[in-house]
């Protein structure tokens, strides 16, 4: 059962709220751009308590819905743009260039702030899941600055961030460094966002 038919079972008032909240989850599972976990709990922060409300997971989907909408085009804007640059010779895509399909790490939003407050609170659950002395010591001071400032880094830190990100870290130095990215406006391995400021997928 794909996206489509697993929001359809989350809208059909027919069926009892529990069915329709274990549907919403489904397709969480399809699509979770900031974790699993946190993608559900974000979607509690934007629309409220979905568990309970109907009002409230309706809500929850059309914000997971226009989410994964903006990472389609993004992901379709992509594959036109590798289409035109294998014509062009360029066979293989630069490294600061990974295609939207990683997902992981970044809630695509046409509004770049919902994507800073999605990575500000997923930094938030990581953090909270910590065992003392865990986590890197550099990656939890900028986490937890990252987390502060709600994104708004130094141009010090941004660069320790873009230096860390660029090595061959293991997944629980990358993961949250992705998030602080994110939160800071960074995508990619590109420049920050303007100061408005402002990965991985299923169909």
């Amino acid at each position: 059962m794909g996206f489509s038919e697993r929001a359809r079972r989350v809208r059909d008032g027919r069926l009892a709220h529990g069915r329709r909240v274990a549907a919403l989850c489904s397709c969480v599972r399809l699509y979770h751009p900031i974790g699993h976990r946190a993608t559900l709990s974000f979607l509690a922060e934007l629309a409220g308590p979905y568990q309970r409300h109907e009002r409230a997971l309706v809500s929850a989907l059309e914000a997971l819905e226009a989410s994964r909408a903006v990472w389609r085009a993004e992901a379709a804007a992509y594959a036109n743009s590798r289409v035109r640059q294998k014509r062009l010779g360029r066979r293989v895509p630069s490294p600061g260039d990974p295609p939207p399909s990683s997902m992981g790490g970044h809630w695509y939003a046409s509004v770049p702030d919902v994507s800073r407050r999605a990575a500000v609170h997923a930094l938030k659950l990581w953090e909270g899941d910590l065992e003392p002395g865990s986590a890197n010591d550099e990656v939890r001071s900028l986490v937890r600055c990252c987390i502060a400032t709600g994104g708004r880094l130094t141009a010090e830190q941004l660069d320790t961030v873009s230096s860390r990100r660029a090595q061959d870290e293991t997944e629980d130095v990358s993961w949250p460094l992705t998030l602080v990215a994110s939160a800071a406006g960074v995508r990619r391995d590109g420049p920050p966002a303007t100061r408005r400021r402002s990965r991985r997928p299923a169909a």
